[in-house]
């Protein structure tokens, strides 16, 4: 299958030989066959038989067999859309960078912010003298 190339190879130091009672590490493709391919985890489970369309084929992340708008059928959009997704996953890891850097630079280095914490940085608007971005004051 196409997501069989990305599965990664049974690490020796997780093996669990030598062990008592121990199992044997199951196969990669056993442990990916859940998520991955015709017979993956759908959105209702087995009330999902029937129901989930011919283009939905398990090959990509987060495919559980639902679809309901139609979105995916057209390759062309569906790829337009998985590339949107991969920028807006980007955006929000650095957006969360953004969140926590000022917070712990504050607490661990001691470096003055106005307002460390992002959920109130946005109040200081409303304080005395307003916001200073690069010298522009507000």
């Amino acid at each position: 299958s196409y997501m069989a190339q990305f599965a990664p190879e049974p690490v020796a130091m997780f093996a669990a030989s030598g062990r008592k009672g121990a199992r044997a590490p199951a196969p990669v493709a056993d442990k990916l066959s859940s998520w991955y391919g015709p017979e993956r985890n759908l959105w209702l489970g087995p009330l999902s038989e029937g129901s989930v369309p011919a283009y939905l084929t398990g090959e990509l992340p987060g495919d559980y067999g639902w679809d309901s708008a139609g979105l995916g059928a057209d390759p062309t959009t569906l790829a337009a859309y998985r590339e949107a997704e991969l920028i807006h996953a980007r955006w929000a890891m650095l957006g969360t960078l953004g969140c926590l850097t000022p917070e712990l630079l504050a607490k661990y280095a001691g470096v003055q912010f106005g307002e460390p914490v992002w959920f109130k940085a946005g109040a200081q608007i409303f304080s005395e003298g307003g916001l200073d971005y690069l010298g522009n004051s507000n």
